[in-house]
């Protein structure tokens, strides 16, 4: 049996007894005796070691929520290294698009990739790619058309593909590198061609994650990487990190140019410019790691993106490992094929260095294939699940519920999240677990529940978090907590019903039509086709 600390020194201090030729019994005989002044020392020590577990690491930083700081900081000082019960290696897992960075680091990354013509594929091979996972490719599809005519896949491919032809004729090849003719960027980017190209590329981006399912449009993206490598692509999105960090938010127009002719006609495009990982992240993760509890990252982003970007917001000394999102790597260039087999995890080395795991993930990284990876990585290799969990939307919900170890879920809220979303209910059920039920993180533990918890932040300027649980969205001069109204709804019904966690976590996943039976709200709400339950994965 492994002795505590203070047994250990009583037995070190009779062992120096005998050796010295005095009585263990003889020893324990009155006060001020040899065994009181033994007694003492370890009563001495079992003070220090108790003011020792009090000084756990906590956060500081004002631009906290009162009520996720707390938590956080009640979640440390149980469950890191300073507390008597520490044993087991904890572990918490985070999001990272919109939950650890201000704005989507991925779809910073497509217009970069736009902006510098970075692409490892010929003209020749770009149908192909842009049609991989579409099934139906002539079947008309709504929006990004100034006409509002729908137009099928293959007419917004063939345009893409034209303009890139002619791109790739007048300054391609383009490479890893770029274009690998004479001409500049600022030159490309005046070629109406590029606008033709970038417009309605990043447009189709959109228009598959709109008409397609998750496990269609997610991955589609990370295609626009075929014939580029691991280490290439890494440091595009190193780049398009380290630029993007600085740029104040604000939103550009891409409009395709009205005299090209084309199939879809002229497209026009609105995009968010600036991405950011806040101090108060670091100052979390680093107090978690400072704290022997470890940290990890899963994202529905490519894990190349979501490496650079804890390199570039150095995050790498706090930061475990990744898991997210990958193609498949043939002769060392990725192809337009999502990889389960060997879409392996990342671990943080000394130096900035990474080195790649062995254990498959299993799935793709977004909504239930989150918790699928999270098993076959992570709880595998931990025996337990994580203790806290940090979402923004529906692609978390499932990781961030169905654990029964979860003590604390941290949701950042974009004041965008309807009650069709999974960030929504979350939004909603921490408002309703503080004001109603009065739970802070001991009382929501006790309970048998995890404490939800909701962080404001500001999307102006170069963004931060703010001391409250409202958020001020981008243009914005006042603060939201919810979306609409509806929201609010959803909250009121769990007040006046005084419902348990369980049943709200429960109750409003399930997707759910206005005219549905089951309905209790008379609007549409939820977002789950086969959701597994608030708890359903139980430590053993």
């Amino acid at each position: 049996m492994k002795k505590t600390p203070n047994a250990l020194l009583t037995s070190l201090i009779i062992c120096s007894l005998v050796l010295s030729g005095v009585s263990p019994v003889l020893a324990e005989a009155g006060p001020g005796s040899v065994a009181d002044k033994i007694m003492s020392a370890v009563t001495e020590s079992e003070d220090t070691q108790g003011a020792e577990r009090a000084a756990a690491v906590q956060l500081q930083r004002d631009d906290w929520a009162p009520d996720v700081k707390k938590a956080v900081n009640e979640l440390i000082a149980q469950y890191g290294n300073t507390s008597a019960g520490y044993s087991e290696t904890p572990y918490v897992v985070s999001d990272f698009d919109n939950t650890c960075s201000i704005f989507d680091v991925e779809e910073q990354l497509a217009v970069y990739q736009l902006q510098q013509m970075v692409f490892g594929f010929t003209p020749e091979q770009m149908p192909d790619i842009l049609a991989t996972g579409l099934s139906d490719l002539e079947t008309p599809r709504e929006g990004y058309a100034l006409d509002e005519q729908a137009h099928s896949y293959s007419d917004w491919i063939s345009d893409i593909t034209a303009a890139y032809t002619k791109l790739y004729q007048s300054y391609g090849p383009f490479t890893a590198e770029g274009p690998s003719g004479k001409a500049g960027l600022d030159e490309i980017q005046s070629d109406p061609q590029w606008m033709e190209f970038a417009a309605k590329m990043r447009a189709m981006y959109d228009l598959v994650y709109d008409n397609e399912s998750a496990s269609v449009a997610y991955p589609w993206v990370l295609y626009w990487f075929t014939g580029l490598s691991e280490d290439e692509v890494y440091h595009l999105a190193y780049d398009s990190h380290s630029t993007y960090k600085e740029v104040e938010t604000s939103t550009v127009d891409w409009v395709s140019p009205e005299e090209i002719d084309s199939a879809v006609g002229q497209v026009e495009y609105e995009w968010t410019s600036g991405t950011q990982v806040t101090e108060n992240i670091r100052e979390m993760f680093t107090a978690y790691a400072e704290s022997g509890i470890d940290v990890w990252i899963c994202s529905a982003s490519c894990t190349d993106a979501i490496r650079a970007a804890v390199d570039v917001w150095g995050l790498h000394d706090c930061v475990t490992g990744v898991i997210a999102m990958t193609n498949k790597v043939k002769d060392g260039k990725y192809v337009n094929e999502y990889d389960y087999e060997t879409g392996y995890a990342w671990y943080t080395q000394e130096k900035d260095g990474w080195k790649r795991g062995d254990v498959a993930t299993g799935a793709q990284t977004q909504g239930p294939g989150k918790v699928t990876a999270i098993d076959n990585v992570l709880v595998s290799s931990y025996g337990h699940g994580p203790i806290a969990g940090f979402m923004d939307s529906t692609g978390d919900y499932d990781f961030c519920t169905v654990y029964d170890s979860l003590k604390l879920v941290i949701c950042f809220n974009r004041a965008s999240r309807k009650v069709t979303d999974g960030g929504g209910v979350i939004g909603e059920l921490a408002i309703y677990q503080r004001d109603t039920l009065g739970y802070n993180l001991k009382k929501a533990n006790d309970a048998g529940d995890t404490l939800y918890v909701l962080q404001g932040r500001d999307e102006n300027g170069l963004r931060t978090l703010r001391s409250s649980n409202s958020t001020l969205t981008y243009g914005a001069t006042e603060e939201k907590l919810f979306k609409n109204e509806e929201n609010e709804a959803q909250l009121q019904y769990m007040v006046d019903h005084t419902m348990t966690t369980e049943e709200v976590i429960n109750t409003f996943a399930p997707k759910t039509a206005e005219d549905d039976a089951d309905n209790v709200l008379g609007f549409a709400y939820g977002f789950s086709a086969d959701y597994e339950g608030y708890h359903s994965h139980q430590d053993k």
